[in-house]
């Protein structure tokens, strides 16, 4: 029983050797940026802001299948806004892979539900669905959505 034991600690303990002297730990406990911080604006067909409407964001990590989801009210003046979110993973901190998480962000009106961003973040960094710009956009919730935009949605950069 104690060989049994002592057979299979050995890959553990050569693993862990083998992190510290490469300096993986430091990657242990990593945080990753599942979605970067997103600013918006919505407004109607004819360009007035479109106050009190929900927004809801949904998020899945490929690496995982770890999901989630919020939720926000746009202001009087149609603004709305979602905080960075992040995830950790023991083994995503020193496997290589692709990252993939996918974003939809949907617009709960009266007329009923529009999708007004998808996109597929495919880098940990922060920012990065917008090539290190900071994510700030002009929604119109009147539109189809479609892929004319930035992405597929309804949304255009608020430069």
């Amino acid at each position: 029983m104690a060989y049994t034991k002592r057979l299979l600690l050995q890959p553990i303990l050569l693993i862990t050797l083998l992190m510290l002297v490469s300096g993986v730990p430091m990657a242990i406990g990593k945080t990753f940026v599942l979605c970067s911080p997103f600013a918006g604006t919505a407004i109607t067909g004819d360009g007035e802001p479109a106050a009190g409407v929900e927004v809801e964001r949904q998020w899945t990590w490929g690496w995982n299948d770890e999901s989630g989801s919020d939720r926000t009210v746009t202001d009087a003046q149609g603004r709305f806004s979602f905080p960075v979110v992040e995830g950790s993973s023991f083994t995503a901190s020193f496997l290589p892979h692709e990252p993939h998480v996918s974003q939809r962000i949907i617009a709960h009106t009266k007329n009923g539900d529009v999708e007004i961003w998808f996109a597929a973040k495919r880098s940990y960094e922060l920012n990065s669905e917008m090539d290190g710009r900071p994510t700030k956009v002009i929604c119109n919730l009147d539109r189809e959505p479609s892929d004319a935009g930035l992405y597929w949605g309804t949304c255009v950069e608020d430069k």
